[in-house]
């Protein structure tokens, strides 16, 4: 029979078993969970709206870029120091974006939360009080008052639309209105069909879910591959690449990276490297000079730096059981400087591709539609079977 404690004392200690216990499972003393810190860092990017920001930006990137341009190292030193710059460039000049629980919330809101939340620290005292409350009203006025704003915003926003006939972008404002939340699933089931609570198990389930899942993908593209290879159509020889050198006659011109970060979409989520795409198009000069020496050793030796080969795999939840993976949506994640490399390999393959791709092939091609084909192909058939019945009437 267990024996109580004699004093608090003895209840609260505390025995080296029990500490290296806790400390296996990531737990505190005091017995609370230590969860994992949240990586993701999301920049307030309005603020770059405004030009004295986004030259205060510039700035203070290109001075801290300065030094490192005159240094040769090697390429995931430069990768590395150019996550680094970014994010904590990104930190220092625009801030942390504050999340928002509803869309009506302004940033006049949220400044009035945090100074009650540092008046929450007075509430002992009888002026602090009185300003608390002041201030808890103030936020309460303004929250109802944007509120109506907002509702009044969305449905002017529907009839316009609906006016000028552009009946997606209305019934997709109302579907936005009306649709229910979807509530949070904390568990998920395994390949048996048992529930998974812990949050280690349910991560590793989605590990192995999504290691499955792309390794059948790359045996379904090899098989493809198979079935369709170059050397039935078109000149082998054009697939024939050289060794990449360190004296390559075509390297990575400056005016490919304009372009490239230019091409980049705005309002899109950050990879791993917490450097979402506005970052790069208000970097200025400094960083377009930094991406054109990283792209250019990546061309040059052909490799890829490490924090470029990082993606983050999100899941969106489908119609279905969501306690299975297999009901969820995976989107990847990547680098947005990445995207900036990639798509200078991409406009350099395409006028390679034109003197290899079939004539036929419309799909995936500038100016070229499938519509167009399926069109000439229906009309060539009801002029082939017009012109069939009509010579069967005239003998």
């Amino acid at each position: 029979m267990l024996r109580p404690p004699d004093t608090v004392a003895e209840a609260n200690e505390v025995t080296d078993g029990q500490v290296e216990r806790r400390v296996k499972e990531g737990q505190t003393l005091q017995g609370k969970v230590n969860k994992p810190k949240n990586t993701r860092l999301r920049f307030n990017l309005e603020k770059l709206k405004d030009p004295r920001i986004s030259e205060v930006f510039q700035a203070t990137v290109g001075g801290k870029f300065a030094p490192l341009l005159q240094l040769d190292e090697d390429l995931e030193a430069i990768t590395n120091n150019f996550n680094s710059v970014m994010t904590e460039t990104a930190d220092e000049v625009l801030g942390k974006s504050q999340r928002k629980s509803k869309p009506w919330v302004t940033d006049f809101i949220l400044e009035l939360c945090d100074k009650r939340r540092n008046q929450k620290k007075k509430k002992n005292t009888p002026d602090g009080r009185a300003e608390y409350r002041k201030t808890n009203k103030d936020i309460r006025r303004e929250m109802k008052y944007a509120k109506q704003r907002w509702i009044t915003k969305q449905c002017t926003d529907i009839e316009e639309n609906l006016a000028f006939n552009n009946t997606k972008k209305a019934f997709q404002l109302v579907k936005d209105l009306t649709k229910e939340k979807q509530a949070k699933v904390n568990s998920i089931k395994d390949k048996r069909g048992n529930s998974l609570t812990e949050e280690k198990e349910i991560l590793e389930r989605w590990t192995e879910y999504c290691s499955e899942l792309y390794t059948h993908q790359s045996r379904w593209t090899e098989y493809c591959s198979e079935l369709y290879t170059h050397q039935s159509r078109g000149d082998p020889s054009l697939l024939n690449v050289e060794e990449p050198t360190n004296e390559d006659a075509y390297p990575i011109l400056r005016d490919e990276v304009v372009a490239a970060v230019d091409s980049l979409r705005s309002g899109k989520s950050a990879g791993v490297d917490n450097i979402p795409s506005e970052l790069l198009k208000h970097g200025g000069e400094s960083t377009i000079n930094m991406l054109t020496i990283i792209c250019n050793k990546i061309w040059q030796t052909g490799e890829w730096p490490n924090p470029w080969t990082q993606s983050l795999i999100i899941v969106i939840p489908k119609k279905g059981n969501l306690q299975l993976c297999q009901d969820y949506r995976t989107i990847s994640l990547i680098s947005h400087a990445s995207k900036v490399m990639l798509r200078i390999i991409l406009d350099r393959l395409k006028p390679q591709a034109e003197n290899i791709i079939a004539e036929e092939q419309a799909g995936f091609r500038k100016g070229r539609s499938t519509i167009e084909q399926i069109f000439t192909s229906v009309y060539s058939v009801k002029n082939t079977s017009n012109t069939r019945e009509s010579s069967t009437t005239s003998s």
